[in-house]
């Protein structure tokens, strides 16, 4: 069966999975982190919003590369889409290589920007430092989990995943419990655990790219490079803009909560771990929804495109919203999983609460622009939605936390009326049918 044929289900049911694995890699992080103490926890989460943004970049232009494949694909001319998938795994790992040189110089800076001193800096700009050398290697994860769920073998995305938690969990035991006779390592061993997860997944992911989906890169294939190129940019820079603009707005409301206290910043980067958990459903269905999006826009089925855009829109909306309010309702719990400081958990709580709010109009954005970037109309959401992040969705935060003087729950539903303008107008964007001409072919 013709992966445009498939259900909506089938093909986001891994996905589904393969995030919530995914998500699951942070939050044993920050419990692991919490071991060494809480102020690392904070200051290395503080930071995880910088990284964030640069992983998201290279997200969204490994699935701006991987829509271009899957419009091939969809229209029959698969000799196209194989020199798309070469194009996109070269770039990719040229990114990160570019990333880290970026990245490692910059580390203690990067902690000062967003107001991070003395301990919680110094534990900041060592985890920076380790993982840097990875970023190579996530950058490829990426990519190939991109181009593996475009041919609609999301179930092997989902395998890759259980191997990096599971590597990334025994190299956590082992560099902070020194096992084998190694010292305890703290945040660098964290850092170094994280690093070696991304290179086994990567290797796994590369091997099950190249003999399941028996992808053979031939000579001609970088000649044909230069003809699909500029589609990849034009695509997949305006894609990179807009999730990179959104994860440099949540540096901004991280340096707030920095500017708020210790305190608050503790309460936010746990809190966020399980709000975290309220995305995997609506990212699962808004990247199942972009494959299956992407090749119909191949085979031009615009009707059947936009039927799977509600679908998705509905599943997705309503599903994170049950569970940020099941999150929400056991906040209190959760939040002692890191900490039993009275403080920190009511105000984690709260934060929870404030979440409720956010969730659905997240999981439309998600599948709005997701479906937007698929077709190829990604320089609409890249412009107008970094636009109204900036004025609206700024303006919003700091009304709500400095003015209102509402503080960490201020800037928590300054996040949810930035999801709630954004989600507006992407879905008129899509009603008004623009991106039925905006594809590659």
């Amino acid at each position: 069966m013709k992966v445009k044929d498939r259900s909506l289900l089938s093909l986001s049911w891994p996905l589904i999975l393969t995030f919530g694995v995914g998500m699951f890699q942070p939050i044993m992080d920050s419990w692991f982190l919490s071991r060494t103490s809480e102020i690392a926890a904070a200051g290395v989460g503080a930071v995880l919003p910088i990284l964030g943004a640069l992983f998201m970049a290279i997200q969204a232009f490994s699935q701006a590369g991987a829509s271009i494949a899957s419009q091939y694909i969809g229209g029959n001319y698969n000799r196209h889409a194989r020199v798309t998938q070469t194009m996109v795994i070269l770039g990719s790992f040229l990114l990160g290589i570019s990333i880290t040189l970026l990245v490692v110089p910059l580390s203690g800076t990067i902690a000062q920007w967003i107001g991070l001193e003395k301990q919680p800096a110094a534990y900041a700009k060592e985890f920076l430092l380790v993982t840097a050398f990875g970023f190579a290697f996530r950058s490829l994860q990426t990519t190939y989990t991109a181009l593996i769920a475009t041919h609609g073998l999301t179930i092997w995305n989902l395998v890759g995943n259980i191997i990096t938690i599971v590597v990334n969990a025994f190299l956590n035991f082992v560099f902070l419990d020194g096992w084998f006779g190694l010292p305890s390592l703290g945040v660098t061993g964290v850092a170094l655990a994280t690093a070696i997860s991304w290179l086994v997944a990567a290797l796994f992911l590369g091997l099950i790219f190249k003999y399941k989906l028996k992808h053979k890169t031939k000579r001609s294939d970088f000649k044909r490079i230069r003809v699909i190129l500029p589609d990849w940019i034009r695509i997949g820079l305006p894609a990179s803009a807009e999730p990179f603009s959104f994860q440099l707005f949540q540096i901004f409301i991280t340096a707030m909560v920095v500017h708020l206290g210790t305190l608050a910043m503790t309460a936010r980067v746990f809190a966020a771990n399980f709000a975290a958990l309220a995305v995997i459903l609506s990212v699962g269905l808004g990247s199942g929804n972009q494959i299956l999006v992407a090749h119909l826009v191949g085979a031009k089925d615009y009707k059947k495109a936009n039927r799977r855009l509600h679908q998705s829109l509905f599943i997705s909306s309503a599903g994170a919203l049950l569970i940020a309010l099941l999150v929400a309702f056991t906040g209190s719990t959760l939040i002692q999983f890191f900490t039993l400081n009275e403080e920190v958990i009511q105000l984690g709580v709260l934060c929870l609460w404030c979440d409720v709010m956010v969730q659905p109009f997240k999981a439309a954005n998600i599948v709005l622009t997701n479906s937007l970037r698929a077709s190829g109309d990604s320089m609409f959401p890249a412009v107008v939605g970094s636009a109204m992040m900036w004025t609206l969705g700024v303006g919003s935060a700091l009304f709500l936390a400095f003015v209102l003087d509402l503080g960490l729950a201020g800037l928590w539903l300054g996040m949810a009326a930035d999801e709630f303008y954004r989600s507006i107008v992407n879905y008129i964007r899509w009603n008004r049918g623009k991106w039925k001409s905006t594809g590659v072919m």
